[in-house]
C-alpha cells in the first residue's frame, strides 16, 4: 500500500495512492456520485453502504451512523478525540493490515474523518469484492462442502487473532469461486500472534442464520451448522 494521509482544518483523509491518487471529499458522497450516475445498488442488509462504478474501478461508500438509542442522539456524530482514533481511520488501518497478512478483506482505498470540536463524522471506501453476494443470499444454495469451507475461512480469522464486531450473515461475502471474505471491521480488534476465542463471533452469527434460514435451504439448519462446526475444528 502506498498510505497517504492529508490533513486540513477540519478535514483528514487516508487513501492508497496506488489506486485512488488526491481523492477529494466529494468521493465520500453518495451524492455526488448519484450525479455521476454510477451508483449500482445498495448494499444488501448493511446499512448505509452504497455501490458505485468510480473511474478507479468499482467500490463500495460506507457512511458510519450510529443504531440504536445513541442514534436518537445523532445519527452520524461520534466522540472525536484524534484523527487515528476515529472510527473511519481504525478501520482503514485494520483493514490495509489484514491484506496484508492474506487474510479475505476488501481492500481499503480511502478514508474521511471530518471534525468539528469534540464531534466527527466519517465514511470508508473500500473495493467491492467481484461476483459475490453474502452469506443471507447464498443461503438457498449452500450445500454440505460450503459450509465446510466457511468454518475453516471462520478459524483462519479466529487463529490469526482477529475478532469481528458483528459477525453476521450479511457480513460475510462469497465471490464467485467460492471464497468467503469477511466486511466490515469497524469495531473489530486484531491481536497479531494471538488466537482469539471465537464463541461469541459463532454465537452470533448462529443467531443471524436462524433469523434468516430459508424454507428452500438444501440442508436443514442444525446440519449445516454442524458443518460449519467441523470446518472450524480442522
Amino acid at each position: 500500500m502506498d498510505l497517504v494521509i492529508r490533513n486540513y482544518a477540519s478535514i483528514s483523509m487516508a487513501s492508497d495512492a496506488s489506486c485512488l491518487q488526491s481523492p477529494s471529499v466529494e468521493y465520500f458522497s453518495v451524492d455526488y456520485w448519484q450525479d455521476q450516475g454510477v451508483v449500482e445498488g445498495l448494499a444488501p442488509g448493511r446499512g448505509h453502504a452504497w455501490f458505485i462504478k468510480a473511474p478507479f474501478g468499482r467500490a463500495v461508500l460506507r457512511r458510519y451512523l450510529r443504531g440504536g438509542w445513541a442514534a436518537r442522539l445523532s445519527r452520524d456524530r461520534y466522540l472525536f478525540t484524534s484523527v487515528e482514533r476515529s472510527r473511519p481511520f481504525r478501520e482503514f488501518h485494520l483493514l490495509s493490515r489484514l491484506c496484508e497478512v492474506g487474510l479475505n478483506v476488501p481492500r481499503p482505498l480511502a478514508a474521511l474523518c471530518e471534525h468539528h470540536g469534540c464531534l466527527s463524522s466519517g465514511a470508508l471506501i473500500t473495493e467491492r469484492i467481484p461476483q459475490s453476494q453474502t452469506l443471507a443470499e447464498r443461503l438457498p444454495m449452500l450445500g454440505d462442502s460450503d459450509w465446510v469451507a466457511l468454518g475453516r475461512s471462520l478459524a483462519n480469522f479466529h487463529r490469526a487473532g482477529v475478532r469481528h464486531a458483528d459477525l453476521n450473515a450479511r457480513n460475510i461475502l462469497l465471490d464467485g469461486r467460492g471464497q468467503v471474505f469477511l466486511v466490515d471491521f469497524d469495531r473489530a480488534r486484531y491481536s497479531p500472534g494471538r488466537g482469539v476465542n471465537g464463541a461469541s463471533n459463532l454465537r452470533r452469527l448462529r443467531r443471524s442464520l436462524a433469523k434468516l434460514w430459508p424454507g428452500n435451504a438444501p440442508v436443514p439448519l442444525q446440519v449445516a451448522w454442524g458443518r460449519l462446526l467441523d470446518g472450524y475444528r480442522v
